[in-house]
Protein backbone atom coordinates (compact mmCIF):
# COMPACT_ATOMS: atom_id res chain seq x y z
CA UNK A 1 0.00 0.00 0.00
CA UNK A 2 2.82 2.38 0.86
CA UNK A 3 4.51 1.63 -2.47
CA UNK A 4 1.35 2.42 -4.40
CA UNK A 5 0.84 5.65 -2.47
CA UNK A 6 4.39 6.74 -3.18
CA UNK A 7 4.01 6.01 -6.85
CA UNK A 8 0.81 8.00 -7.05
CA UNK A 9 2.49 10.87 -5.22
CA UNK A 10 5.40 10.79 -7.63
CA UNK A 11 3.05 10.75 -10.61
CA UNK A 12 1.10 13.68 -9.22
CA UNK A 13 4.28 15.63 -8.62
CA UNK A 14 5.50 14.90 -12.12
CA UNK A 15 2.17 15.99 -13.57
CA UNK A 16 2.28 19.28 -11.67
CA UNK A 17 5.89 19.82 -12.74
CA UNK A 18 5.08 19.18 -16.40
CA UNK A 19 2.03 21.44 -16.22
CA UNK A 20 4.11 24.27 -14.84
CA UNK A 21 6.85 23.76 -17.42
CA UNK A 22 4.52 23.66 -20.43
CA UNK A 23 4.59 26.92 -22.40
CA UNK A 24 1.40 28.91 -22.72
CA UNK A 25 -0.31 28.43 -26.05
CA UNK A 26 0.89 30.93 -28.68
CA UNK A 27 -1.42 33.87 -29.18
CA UNK A 28 -3.25 33.96 -32.48
CA UNK A 29 -1.64 36.15 -35.12
CA UNK A 30 -3.33 39.22 -36.56
CA UNK A 31 -3.93 38.37 -40.20
CA UNK A 32 -3.63 41.22 -42.71
CA UNK A 33 -4.58 40.60 -46.33
CA UNK A 34 -2.61 41.78 -49.34
CA UNK A 35 -4.14 41.87 -52.80
CA UNK A 36 -2.03 43.03 -55.71
CA UNK A 37 -0.10 42.24 -58.86
CA UNK A 38 2.55 39.66 -58.01
CA UNK A 39 2.59 38.05 -61.45
CA UNK A 40 2.17 39.35 -64.98
CA UNK A 41 3.44 42.40 -66.83
CA UNK A 42 2.67 44.81 -63.98
CA UNK A 43 4.14 42.71 -61.19
CA UNK A 44 6.79 45.36 -60.52
CA UNK A 45 4.07 47.57 -59.08
CA UNK A 46 2.62 44.87 -56.88
CA UNK A 47 6.01 43.72 -55.64
CA UNK A 48 6.92 47.31 -54.81
CA UNK A 49 3.79 47.48 -52.68
CA UNK A 50 4.56 44.13 -51.07
CA UNK A 51 8.14 45.08 -50.19
CA UNK A 52 7.00 48.19 -48.32
CA UNK A 53 4.36 46.24 -46.41
CA UNK A 54 6.92 43.59 -45.45
CA UNK A 55 9.16 46.22 -43.86
CA UNK A 56 6.24 47.78 -41.96
CA UNK A 57 5.26 44.35 -40.63
CA UNK A 58 8.84 43.51 -39.66
CA UNK A 59 9.09 46.74 -37.68
CA UNK A 60 5.70 46.25 -36.03
CA UNK A 61 6.44 42.65 -35.04
CA UNK A 62 9.85 43.58 -33.64
CA UNK A 63 8.10 46.16 -31.45
CA UNK A 64 5.60 43.62 -30.09
CA UNK A 65 3.08 43.41 -32.91
CA UNK A 66 -0.31 45.07 -33.21
CA UNK A 67 -2.69 44.70 -30.26
CA UNK A 68 -0.01 42.48 -28.76
CA UNK A 69 -0.29 40.01 -31.64
CA UNK A 70 2.27 39.24 -34.31
CA UNK A 71 1.13 40.39 -37.75
CA UNK A 72 0.79 37.70 -40.42
CA UNK A 73 0.45 38.72 -44.06
CA UNK A 74 -1.81 36.65 -46.31
CA UNK A 75 -1.01 37.34 -49.97
CA UNK A 76 -3.22 36.90 -53.04
CA UNK A 77 -2.19 37.79 -56.59
CA UNK A 78 -4.56 39.72 -58.84
CA UNK A 79 -2.12 40.57 -61.70
CA UNK A 80 -3.85 43.97 -61.96
CA UNK A 81 -6.74 42.15 -63.64
CA UNK A 82 -10.27 42.99 -62.43
CA UNK A 83 -11.49 39.39 -62.81
CA UNK A 84 -8.52 38.00 -60.90
CA UNK A 85 -8.96 40.73 -58.30
CA UNK A 86 -12.48 39.49 -57.59
CA UNK A 87 -11.07 36.01 -57.05
CA UNK A 88 -8.27 37.28 -54.83
CA UNK A 89 -10.68 39.34 -52.74
CA UNK A 90 -13.02 36.37 -52.40
CA UNK A 91 -10.17 34.22 -51.06
CA UNK A 92 -9.16 36.84 -48.51
CA UNK A 93 -12.73 37.50 -47.41
CA UNK A 94 -13.44 33.78 -47.06
CA UNK A 95 -10.71 33.61 -44.41
CA UNK A 96 -12.45 36.28 -42.38
CA UNK A 97 -9.72 38.85 -43.05
CA UNK A 98 -11.11 42.35 -42.56
CA UNK A 99 -7.94 44.43 -42.87
CA UNK A 100 -6.58 44.67 -46.42
CA UNK A 101 -3.51 46.41 -47.86
CA UNK A 102 -3.88 46.96 -51.61
CA UNK A 103 -4.95 46.51 -54.29
CA UNK A 104 -2.38 47.74 -56.81
CA UNK A 105 -4.21 48.99 -59.92
CA UNK A 106 -7.39 51.05 -59.97
CA UNK A 107 -9.52 48.69 -62.05
CA UNK A 108 -8.53 45.70 -59.92
CA UNK A 109 -9.15 47.72 -56.76
CA UNK A 110 -12.64 48.69 -57.91
CA UNK A 111 -13.43 45.04 -58.63
CA UNK A 112 -12.07 43.86 -55.27
CA UNK A 113 -13.98 46.51 -53.32
CA UNK A 114 -17.24 45.23 -54.77
CA UNK A 115 -16.39 41.81 -53.30
CA UNK A 116 -15.43 43.13 -49.88
CA UNK A 117 -18.78 44.94 -49.87
CA UNK A 118 -17.98 47.31 -47.02
CA UNK A 119 -16.88 44.49 -44.72
CA UNK A 120 -13.16 45.27 -44.75
CA UNK A 121 -10.88 48.25 -44.28
CA UNK A 122 -8.83 48.58 -47.48
CA UNK A 123 -5.79 50.87 -47.72
CA UNK A 124 -4.05 51.21 -51.09
CA UNK A 125 -0.83 52.99 -51.96
CA UNK A 126 -1.25 53.02 -55.72
CA UNK A 127 -4.92 53.03 -56.83
CA UNK A 128 -5.38 56.62 -58.04
CA UNK A 129 -8.73 56.66 -59.89
CA UNK A 130 -10.86 59.51 -58.50
CA UNK A 131 -14.01 57.35 -58.64
CA UNK A 132 -12.77 55.12 -55.84
CA UNK A 133 -13.29 57.88 -53.29
CA UNK A 134 -15.56 60.38 -55.08
CA UNK A 135 -18.32 57.83 -55.69
CA UNK A 136 -19.05 57.31 -52.01
CA UNK A 137 -19.45 53.61 -52.76
CA UNK A 138 -16.42 52.57 -50.71
CA UNK A 139 -16.68 54.05 -47.19
CA UNK A 140 -13.84 51.88 -45.83
CA UNK A 141 -11.37 52.56 -48.65
CA UNK A 142 -8.31 54.75 -48.06
CA UNK A 143 -5.19 55.54 -50.07
CA UNK A 144 -1.80 57.05 -49.36
CA UNK A 145 -1.28 58.04 -52.99
CA UNK A 146 -2.71 61.29 -54.38
CA UNK A 147 -5.52 61.18 -56.97
CA UNK A 148 -5.52 61.23 -60.76
CA UNK A 149 -7.02 64.70 -61.07
CA UNK A 150 -3.85 66.07 -59.50
CA UNK A 151 -1.85 64.31 -62.22
CA UNK A 152 -3.98 65.70 -65.03
CA UNK A 153 -3.65 69.22 -63.69
CA UNK A 154 0.13 68.90 -63.62
CA UNK A 155 0.19 67.44 -67.14
CA UNK A 156 -1.76 70.39 -68.55
CA UNK A 157 0.63 72.79 -66.83
CA UNK A 158 3.43 70.96 -68.65
CA UNK A 159 1.67 71.30 -72.01
CA UNK A 160 1.38 75.04 -71.51
CA UNK A 161 4.95 75.46 -70.26
CA UNK A 162 6.38 73.59 -73.26
CA UNK A 163 4.14 75.36 -75.77
CA UNK A 164 2.40 72.21 -77.02
CA UNK A 165 -0.78 73.09 -78.93
CA UNK A 166 -2.10 69.87 -80.51
CA UNK A 167 -2.57 66.86 -78.26
CA UNK A 168 -3.66 63.24 -78.69
CA UNK A 169 -5.28 61.55 -75.71
CA UNK A 170 -4.68 57.79 -75.85
CA UNK A 171 -5.72 55.26 -73.23
CA UNK A 172 -5.84 51.51 -72.65
CA UNK A 173 -9.64 51.39 -72.08
CA UNK A 174 -9.18 50.38 -68.45
CA UNK A 175 -10.67 52.21 -65.47
CA UNK A 176 -7.40 53.93 -64.68
CA UNK A 177 -6.33 54.79 -68.22
CA UNK A 178 -9.70 55.95 -69.49
CA UNK A 179 -10.23 58.11 -66.41
CA UNK A 180 -6.83 59.76 -66.95
CA UNK A 181 -7.70 60.64 -70.53
CA UNK A 182 -11.08 62.03 -69.51
CA UNK A 183 -9.55 64.13 -66.73
CA UNK A 184 -6.89 65.50 -69.07
CA UNK A 185 -9.51 66.41 -71.67
CA UNK A 186 -11.63 68.17 -69.04
CA UNK A 187 -8.60 70.09 -67.74
CA UNK A 188 -7.70 71.24 -71.26
CA UNK A 189 -11.24 72.33 -72.06
CA UNK A 190 -11.45 74.20 -68.75
CA UNK A 191 -8.58 76.43 -69.91
CA UNK A 192 -9.48 77.67 -73.41
CA UNK A 193 -6.97 80.51 -73.16
CA UNK A 194 -4.17 77.93 -73.28
CA UNK A 195 -4.66 77.48 -77.02
CA UNK A 196 -4.35 73.70 -76.67
CA UNK A 197 -6.47 71.59 -79.01
CA UNK A 198 -7.40 67.96 -78.42
CA UNK A 199 -6.88 66.58 -81.92
CA UNK A 200 -7.46 62.90 -81.20
CA UNK A 201 -9.02 60.76 -78.47
CA UNK A 202 -8.51 57.04 -78.93
CA UNK A 203 -8.77 53.90 -76.84
CA UNK A 204 -6.44 51.03 -77.69
CA UNK A 205 -6.43 47.42 -76.62
CA UNK A 206 -3.79 46.65 -74.03
CA UNK A 207 -1.24 43.95 -74.74
CA UNK A 208 -0.99 44.33 -78.51
CA UNK A 209 2.27 43.43 -80.21
CA UNK A 210 2.09 46.54 -82.39
CA UNK A 211 0.26 49.85 -82.14
CA UNK A 212 0.80 50.83 -85.77
CA UNK A 213 -2.90 51.48 -86.38
CA UNK A 214 -3.22 54.14 -83.68
CA UNK A 215 0.24 55.51 -84.53
CA UNK A 216 -1.02 56.17 -88.07
CA UNK A 217 -3.92 58.17 -86.63
CA UNK A 218 -1.56 60.12 -84.40
CA UNK A 219 0.63 60.92 -87.38
CA UNK A 220 -2.34 62.08 -89.44
CA UNK A 221 -3.54 64.29 -86.56
CA UNK A 222 -0.24 66.17 -86.55
CA UNK A 223 0.04 66.36 -82.77
CA UNK A 224 3.09 67.51 -80.87
CA UNK A 225 2.24 65.75 -77.61
CA UNK A 226 0.49 62.56 -76.49
CA UNK A 227 -1.06 62.13 -73.07
CA UNK A 228 -1.11 58.41 -72.33
CA UNK A 229 -3.62 56.89 -69.95
CA UNK A 230 -2.35 53.48 -68.96
CA UNK A 231 0.75 51.62 -67.88
CA UNK A 232 4.38 51.43 -68.95
CA UNK A 233 4.16 48.04 -70.64
CA UNK A 234 1.93 49.36 -73.44
CA UNK A 235 3.47 52.84 -73.48
CA UNK A 236 6.98 51.52 -74.13
CA UNK A 237 5.79 49.61 -77.21
CA UNK A 238 3.79 52.63 -78.34
CA UNK A 239 6.90 54.82 -78.06
CA UNK A 240 8.90 52.39 -80.24
CA UNK A 241 6.13 52.31 -82.86
CA UNK A 242 5.99 56.12 -82.89
CA UNK A 243 9.73 56.41 -83.41
CA UNK A 244 9.73 53.79 -86.16
CA UNK A 245 7.02 55.73 -88.02
CA UNK A 246 8.87 59.02 -87.65
CA UNK A 247 6.40 60.58 -85.20
CA UNK A 248 8.18 62.99 -82.85
CA UNK A 249 5.28 63.72 -80.49
CA UNK A 250 6.32 63.75 -76.83
CA UNK A 251 4.67 61.14 -74.60
CA UNK A 252 3.33 62.37 -71.27
CA UNK A 253 2.03 59.82 -68.80
CA UNK A 254 0.94 59.47 -65.20
CA UNK A 255 2.32 57.28 -62.41
CA UNK A 256 1.53 54.19 -64.50
CA UNK A 257 4.43 55.31 -66.69
CA UNK A 258 6.76 56.25 -63.85
CA UNK A 259 8.66 52.98 -63.58
CA UNK A 260 12.20 52.07 -64.57
CA UNK A 261 10.82 49.31 -66.80
CA UNK A 262 9.35 51.95 -69.11
CA UNK A 263 12.91 53.05 -69.78
CA UNK A 264 14.44 49.58 -70.02
CA UNK A 265 11.67 48.33 -72.31
CA UNK A 266 11.46 51.45 -74.49
CA UNK A 267 15.16 52.26 -74.73
CA UNK A 268 16.09 55.32 -76.73
CA UNK A 269 12.51 55.64 -78.02
CA UNK A 270 11.33 56.93 -74.63
CA UNK A 271 13.99 59.64 -74.20
CA UNK A 272 12.27 62.97 -73.54
CA UNK A 273 9.07 61.38 -72.22
CA UNK A 274 7.44 62.85 -69.13
CA UNK A 275 5.54 61.23 -66.28
CA UNK A 276 3.86 62.45 -63.14
CA UNK A 277 4.67 60.38 -60.07
CA UNK A 278 4.96 60.30 -56.32
CA UNK A 279 7.56 62.44 -54.60
CA UNK A 280 10.98 60.92 -53.98
CA UNK A 281 11.34 60.68 -50.20
CA UNK A 282 14.19 58.18 -50.17
CA UNK A 283 16.72 60.46 -48.46
CA UNK A 284 14.94 60.87 -45.12
CA UNK A 285 16.27 59.01 -42.07
CA UNK A 286 13.10 56.90 -41.85
CA UNK A 287 13.35 56.01 -45.53
CA UNK A 288 17.00 55.02 -45.24
CA UNK A 289 16.18 52.76 -42.30
CA UNK A 290 13.39 51.13 -44.32
CA UNK A 291 15.72 50.59 -47.27
CA UNK A 292 18.30 48.95 -45.02
CA UNK A 293 15.68 46.51 -43.71
CA UNK A 294 14.54 45.73 -47.26
CA UNK A 295 18.09 45.06 -48.45
CA UNK A 296 18.61 42.43 -45.75
CA UNK A 297 15.95 40.28 -47.44
CA UNK A 298 15.91 41.27 -51.12
CA UNK A 299 18.36 42.13 -53.85
CA UNK A 300 15.60 43.67 -55.98
CA UNK A 301 15.05 47.42 -56.02
CA UNK A 302 12.13 48.72 -53.98
CA UNK A 303 10.23 50.21 -56.91
CA UNK A 304 7.75 53.05 -57.19
CA UNK A 305 5.36 52.46 -54.30
CA UNK A 306 7.62 51.06 -51.58
CA UNK A 307 7.40 54.00 -49.18
CA UNK A 308 3.72 54.66 -49.83
CA UNK A 309 2.73 51.06 -49.14
CA UNK A 310 4.84 51.03 -46.01
CA UNK A 311 3.07 54.20 -44.89
CA UNK A 312 -0.32 52.61 -45.67
CA UNK A 313 0.54 49.72 -43.36
CA UNK A 314 1.87 52.01 -40.65
CA UNK A 315 -1.29 54.14 -40.73
CA UNK A 316 -3.53 51.07 -40.60
CA UNK A 317 -1.61 49.50 -37.71
CA UNK A 318 -1.75 52.75 -35.74
CA UNK A 319 -5.51 53.06 -36.25
CA UNK A 320 -6.10 49.48 -35.11
CA UNK A 321 -3.98 50.08 -32.01
CA UNK A 322 -5.90 53.25 -31.18
CA UNK A 323 -9.21 51.47 -31.75
CA UNK A 324 -8.12 48.63 -29.48
CA UNK A 325 -9.73 46.15 -31.83
CA UNK A 326 -9.29 44.76 -35.33
CA UNK A 327 -13.01 44.12 -35.76
CA UNK A 328 -14.76 47.48 -35.33
CA UNK A 329 -14.39 48.98 -38.81
CA UNK A 330 -16.17 52.20 -37.94
CA UNK A 331 -13.89 52.85 -34.98
CA UNK A 332 -10.79 52.09 -37.07
CA UNK A 333 -12.09 54.45 -39.76
CA UNK A 334 -12.58 57.17 -37.15
CA UNK A 335 -8.94 56.97 -36.18
CA UNK A 336 -7.75 56.90 -39.81
CA UNK A 337 -9.62 60.15 -40.48
CA UNK A 338 -8.99 61.93 -37.17
CA UNK A 339 -5.47 60.92 -36.11
CA UNK A 340 -2.27 62.06 -37.77
CA UNK A 341 0.32 59.28 -37.85
CA UNK A 342 4.07 59.69 -38.36
CA UNK A 343 5.03 57.33 -41.19
CA UNK A 344 7.94 56.79 -43.52
CA UNK A 345 6.34 59.28 -45.96
CA UNK A 346 5.77 61.83 -43.22
CA UNK A 347 2.58 62.70 -41.32
CA UNK A 348 -0.43 60.84 -42.71
CA UNK A 349 -4.12 61.47 -42.17
CA UNK A 350 -7.09 60.82 -44.45
CA UNK A 351 -10.06 63.02 -45.25
CA UNK A 352 -13.67 61.90 -44.90
CA UNK A 353 -13.64 60.36 -48.39
CA UNK A 354 -10.50 58.34 -47.73
CA UNK A 355 -7.99 60.47 -49.68
CA UNK A 356 -4.64 61.20 -48.07
CA UNK A 357 -4.18 64.78 -46.96
CA UNK A 358 -1.19 66.79 -48.13
CA UNK A 359 0.50 64.40 -50.58
CA UNK A 360 1.17 65.50 -54.15
CA UNK A 361 2.75 64.52 -57.44
CA UNK A 362 6.04 65.54 -59.01
CA UNK A 363 6.97 65.77 -62.68
CA UNK A 364 9.71 63.53 -64.08
CA UNK A 365 11.47 63.38 -67.45
CA UNK A 366 13.45 60.56 -69.06
CA UNK A 367 17.00 61.85 -69.56
CA UNK A 368 19.97 59.67 -70.46
CA UNK A 369 18.07 56.49 -69.74
CA UNK A 370 16.57 57.35 -66.36
CA UNK A 371 13.79 59.38 -64.78
CA UNK A 372 14.91 62.70 -63.30
CA UNK A 373 12.79 65.33 -61.61
CA UNK A 374 11.71 68.07 -64.01
CA UNK A 375 10.65 71.64 -63.32
CA UNK A 376 8.15 73.85 -65.08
Amino acid sequence: MRTITLSLSLCLAAFVSLSQASPAPAQETLKIGFGGALLGSLASYGLSNLYGIEVAIAKANAAGGVLGRQVELVKEDDSCDPALASSAATKLASQGIRLILGHTCSGATHSALSVYGGKAIVVSSSATDVYLTDSGDNPYFFRTTPRDDAQSSLQVRLLKAKGFTRVALLHDKGDYGKSLAELAEAAIKADPASGITVALVEGVTSGQVSYDAVVAKVKDAGVDAIIWGGYYNDASKLAINLRDRGVGAVIIGADGLYDERYVTMGGSAVEGSFATGQSDISQSAAAQEALAIHRKNHTEETGTYFFYSMAAAEALFAAVEKAGTADDLDLIKTHLTSDTVDTVMGPVRFDAKGDVIGAGFKLYEVKDGKFVEATL
